[in-house]
């Protein structure tokens, strides 16, 4: 039984930093923080266009799949090894955390790759006004999708600090 409760407890360490790493940089990425710098700073949408390209799509593709879906199958594992004295309330906070951050995924796919990919365009056809204002209503789709992705990963994150916390391990450790 050791080992088992080695891997429940392991799973949920894991899972909560995971979750916690991709809250972070979700929320570095949000109009709190980064964008807003650069936003900022007044340059032209075609000198920005490459720079979120290479943020988006190239660098945070990679952070997002790890922070995600390892999270995810962290917490699935701690899910399925859990010791049989674990309440239910734990465990469905365990499969609610894996679950939105699974949901993150296509709500990835389906807003937030098409507006990161518009973003990146480097094609600004137009005068600049019109140029600025189709930069901007991109830049507002974007901060809708990203604070629905905030969201999804603070509740899964929640779920998870609730999950570690209401299981006895804590009390082990």
């Amino acid at each position: 039984m050791v080992p088992l409760l080695g891997i429940f407890a392991s799973s949920q360490v894991i899972g909560v930093t995971a979750a916690g790493f991709f809250l972070a940089s979700t929320v570095g990425i949000s109009p709190f923080n980064l964008i807003p710098l650069a936003e900022h700073g007044n340059l032209p949408p075609s000198t920005l266009a490459p720079l979120y390209t290479h943020m988006f799509l190239t660098r945070g593709r990679r952070a997002f799949l790890a922070g995600s879906l390892g999270a995810a199958a962290a917490f699935l594992t701690a899910y399925f090894n859990r010791p049989a004295d674990i309440s239910l309330e734990h465990s469905r906070a365990l499969l609610g955390a894996a679950g939105l951050l699974i949901a993150a995924v296509p709500h990835t796919i389906i807003w937030m790759v098409p507006v990161y990919k518009q973003l990146g365009n480097g094609a600004y056809k137009g005068t600049e006004e019109q140029t600025k204002e189709r930069w901007q209503t991109l830049m507002s789709r974007f901060y809708r999708g990203n604070s629905i992705r905030v969201a999804i990963f603070l509740a899964a994150y929640s779920l998870g600090i609730y999950g570690l916390t209401s299981s006895k391990v804590t009390h082990l450790v």
